[in-house]
């Protein structure tokens, strides 16, 4: 799959996923505003019961019925207030919970905007240290060959009575140089003595040895670095191994 047919499938993917939630978000607003209609509809139809109640009652007061005594009708307009207060209760309570509804919703929106951001932060922060990470690691293995170059020559040097001066100049370099690759986060990858690590070790010889567990690391020809616990090149050794060993590699070869 080319690049951009992978990077128009995630968009599209992308693009879906939004829908679907826009689509779960519309249809849970649709259920939440029936529901509310719901309740209003059944208070709506307590109230016209009390509406027709009291029309009853005020044609019992203007005498419009016999036999009703005043004391009926005072209880029955006691008993009308009563249920009215209980439904102006219920709207009430009705539109505190749809406000209530309104603000808890704000808060989750706002707390999840505020989560977003946070992770857009680390995202970033993550971002440039990855990135910072890289163009050290690019440069410091620029510089590696160089710093090999000046240890092999304190070697040579130190060979020949007559470079003494070059030597201790050489040696001032080198320091400098290992210590300014160290402030940055280099690390020497322990090699000589240890067991193979075939993530940290890059085997280039192999030598018959009885002295040393098999697969000690008994000579290193290059020496390996990490970056921030990252090998940006890993050391090249020289390992011991067992008669046996040797022998079977030899008729493998055969």
């Amino acid at each position: 799959m080319s690049k951009d047919n992978k990077n128009g499938n995630d968009r599209t993917n992308a693009f879906r996923e939004r829908l679907q939630q826009l689509q779960s978000g519309v249809k849970g607003g649709i259920e939440s505003v029936e529901s509310e209609l719901d309740k209003l509809i059944g208070i709506r139809g307590e109230l016209r019961g009390i509406t027709n109640a009291l029309e009853r009652t005020t044609t019992s007061l203007d005498g419009k019925e016999e036999d009703v005594e005043p004391d009926e009708i005072g209880d029955a307009i006691e008993i009308l207030e009563d249920e009215f207060a209980a439904k102006k209760r219920d709207l009430t309570f009705l539109y505190q919970d749809e406000e209530s509804k309104k603000a808890d919703e704000e808060t989750a929106e706002l707390q999840y905007l505020q989560a977003e951001f946070e992770n857009y932060k680390r995202r970033a922060e993550k971002d440039k240290r990855d990135f910072g990470d890289y163009v050290l690691k690019g440069f410091v293995a620029e510089l590696l060959p160089v710093k090999d170059y000046l240890e092999l020559a304190i070697v040579h040097a130190s060979e020949n009575d007559e470079s003494e001066g070059l030597l201790k100049g050489v040696e001032m370099t080198v320091k400098q140089f290992k210590e300014l690759l160290e402030r940055e986060g280099l690390e020497e990858i322990k090699a000589e003595g240890e067991k193979f690590d075939p993530f940290r070790h890059e085997v280039v010889a192999r030598e018959v040895n009885e002295t040393h567990p098999e697969n000690t690391i008994i000579a290193v020809t290059r020496k390996g670095y990490v970056l921030h616990d990252k090998v940006i090149r890993p050391a090249m050794v020289k390992i011991a191994i067992r008669e046996n060993s040797y022998n079977m590699d030899s008729k493998v070869l055969e």
